[in-house]
């Protein structure tokens, strides 16, 4: 990912630019802009996949870049201050983040840039996917599943996977060995493509049998379900789910 910078404080871009690095190495600063005019002059000829940008720059408030020149790339507000919120998400403004930047806030906005903006490369792949299910007669439940990070990818073997947990609209899938990634499928098209080792207890979790370690009552129309890895949340069995699943996890 190539972003620009448009901050007037060299400290600040130093701070944002050490930011990026540490969240994502292969994140690339294609250019540092000071000001509302060298900003206007630097997109009528360039482009990057990120802007992040500051509002109150030293020549002029920013938002008078967009009324200069077209600008199509989607853009994280960075600023001490919180009146522009309305107006920046006027803009293609995906977060507004007040100073000092918080490193985790700033990585969850560039993972709701990825969820947006997913690569053409992934794009592609479900849509053979998508071929390959429709030519295949017996159905086939995947046994494996890719995950972006860092600018790489990693297949992992269904199998070693404990649990997927949305959050956030993003889903995540968390791994036996505590490993933890974003991906691109929704639970409800997990739920059709995994085998009888998974289950969907609820809206938010499809767990794996071998990640369960107790069933417990949590009252009359509820089960908690105990896993052998961590969970941001407690996972119960939903009351229209309770049938089904004692079925499943007996076996039938």
């Amino acid at each position: 990912m190539e972003v620009a910078i448009i901050e007037d404080e060299d400290l600040a871009a130093e701070k944002l630019t050490l930011l990026l690095r540490e969240i994502n190495p292969d994140i690339k600063v294609k250019q540092h802009l000071k000001s509302v005019e060298d900003s206007i002059k630097w997109l009528h000829n360039n482009q990057a996949d990120l802007l992040l940008l500051d509002i109150d720059l030293s020549d002029d408030l920013s938002f008078n870049i967009f009324k200069k020149v077209q600008v199509d790339i989607p853009v994280i507000f960075t600023t001490a201050y919180d009146e522009y919120a309305i107006k920046a998400f006027e803009q293609n403004s995906i977060a507004y983040l007040l100073k000092p930047i918080d490193k985790i806030e700033l990585e969850k906005s560039l993972e709701k840039y990825g969820r947006l903006h997913k690569p053409i490369e992934s794009k592609f792949q479900e849509i053979i996917n998508q071929i390959q299910g429709f030519n295949t007669n017996d159905n086939p439940k995947k046994k494996r599943i890719s995950v972006n990070y860092g600018g790489k990818m990693r297949s992992i073997a269904i199998k070693d996977v404990a649990y997927f947990h949305v959050h956030e609209k993003a889903v995540y899938l968390k791994t036996f060995d505590g490993s933890k990634y974003i991906i691109d499928e929704t639970l409800d098209a997990l739920s059709q493509s995994l085998d009888d080792s998974f289950f969907r207890v609820n809206r938010r979790f499809l767990v794996n049998m071998d990640g369960i370690e107790e069933v417990i009552p949590y009252s009359s129309r509820k089960l908690k379900i105990l896993l052998n890895v961590e969970v941001p949340e407690m996972v119960l069995v939903s009351t229209e789910k309770i049938t089904p699943f004692k079925r499943w996890f007996n076996g039938f």
